[in-house]
């Protein structure tokens, strides 16, 4: 309910209906009486005045709604057929323009509450006219943010918008889900010793068995890293793999790692040649 594009234009309906309400009460209360008597100007002495202006403002108010979200569908439908459906969901759900049709209904709802409450009396004073001038005030409002709502979908709509948009979305999304990595939990295992895995014919790196690979590694305490990225071109006694360990590591536990690495299936890994070698950093650690 909450990312329904109709979710914050209702909310704000409501409230600009309340707003209609709190005006109509200042307008009929002694303070509004004595202040519309005391300022000429402020009053509207006839009742069919007052309607033309609510109406008026009323039907230019649907007509610009009407307007602008058309504008919104047929760049949507651009934006679709040359980039990519996937930018309509982040568009549909702009909060901006979520709140731009807000304020249309909300004063459409305010204007149509108001006409409601025009009285057929002689003394000006029993019209709303306090809450008439807001209405004016808000149709003006409007105006302007039909101006600008204009250059925003325009500008919504460029790759650069579009590419900036989802880079901070993945920024906003990694920050929540992610917690940043602190130097005291750095991995210490690359300053261990470690045994390398060469290959013995040619071949293409075609991945390693995720799951078998961790759950060995876990149960033995060891540490493996890969060379090579995925599909890359491995020579002949090229090393392709580290495995660390704090203890000595034994041949048959380089065979079950190295058997998790998936080669070409015409040069696996049927031959290991293992280089025992002390890491740099430890070494360079003792000295």
């Amino acid at each position: 309910m909450v990312e329904s594009i109709a979710f914050y234009p209702a909310l704000i309906a409501v409230g600009f209906l309340f707003l209609s309400w709190i005006m109509l009460v200042l307008d009929f209360s002694p303070f509004g009486k004595e202040l519309k008597t005391n300022l000429s100007w402020l009053s509207l002495k006839d009742a069919g005045t007052a309607r033309t202006i609510i109406s008026t403002v009323a039907g230019a108010i649907i007509s610009l709604t009407v307007f602008s979200f058309s504008m919104v569908m047929i760049v949507l439908n651009q934006a679709a057929s040359q980039m990519s459906n996937r930018v309509l969901n982040s568009m549909i759900e702009n909060r901006f323009q979520q709140i731009i049709l807000g304020i249309y209904i909300g004063t459409i709802v305010y204007a149509l509450f108001l006409l409601s409450t025009i009285r057929d009396i002689s003394s000006g004073i029993y019209v709303p006219a306090l809450s008439i001038y807001l209405l004016i005030l808000l149709t003006v409002i409007d105006i302007f943010l039909f101006i600008y709502f204009l250059d925003y979908v325009t500008q919504t709509v460029k790759y650069e918008t579009v590419i900036d948009r989802v880079k901070k979305q993945t920024f906003q999304s990694m920050e929540k889900n992610f917690e940043p990595i602190k130097k005291e939990d750095l991995p210490t295992w690359e300053y261990l010793s470690f045994q390398e895995v060469t290959v013995q014919k040619p071949g293409y790196f075609q991945g390693f068995n995720e799951q078998k690979l961790v759950n060995y590694c876990a149960e033995n305490d060891l540490y493996v890293s890969f060379l090579f990225s995925k599909g890359t071109f491995i020579l002949e006694k090229t090393p392709c793999l580290r495995v660390y360990g704090k203890k000595e590591i034994s041949k048959d536990q380089l065979k079950n790692i190295s058997d998790s690495a998936d080669f070409s299936a015409d040069n696996r890994l049927i031959e290991m040649r293992i280089t025992v070698s002390i890491s740099w950093q430890k070494l360079h650690s003792k000295v």
